[in-house]
């Protein structure tokens, strides 16, 4: 059980930090519909751009802090789960409001990501 949750963790831990490229990828989409509007002031298109490449760099940190996280339990730690889980709650919670507000079915991906941290973490904080 041990092995799959450790597997699952990792697994999960890459999948949120190469999320920032995918994320950072549709950049270019975002300033295609932004140039659908020209009246929109130049400094809040460039703001907006400014914001989405941060959350993208969140995501890869994000992603970079559990697989820290998984390594150190690897070693032996039991007491650093807590980063691991402050990200797996915040990408559930999010994931839901963003469901909730928007009603589209992709953000379920961040519930998916967020309750695999979760889960997976409890058989590897049992380990001795």
């Amino acid at each position: 059980m041990q092995r799959l949750a450790s597997t699952v963790f990792l697994v999960t831990a890459v999948l949120i930090a190469l999320g920032a490229f995918g994320h950072d990828a549709n950049a270019a989409k975002l300033i295609a519909e932004f140039g659908k509007f020209p009246a929109l002031d130049a400094s809040l298109v460039a703001i907006i751009l400014v914001v989405w490449h941060f959350c993208s760099g969140c995501m890869f940190v994000f992603g970079v802090i559990c697989l820290w996280v998984w390594w150190r339990a690897r070693r032996g730690e039991r007491n650093v789960f807590f980063a691991s889980d402050a990200i797996g709650a915040f990408y559930v919670l999010s994931g839901f409001a963003t469901v909730f507000y928007t009603g589209k079915p992709f953000f379920w991906v961040f519930v998916v990501l967020g309750g695999s941290l979760l889960l997976a973490s409890v058989p590897l904080r049992r380990a001795a």
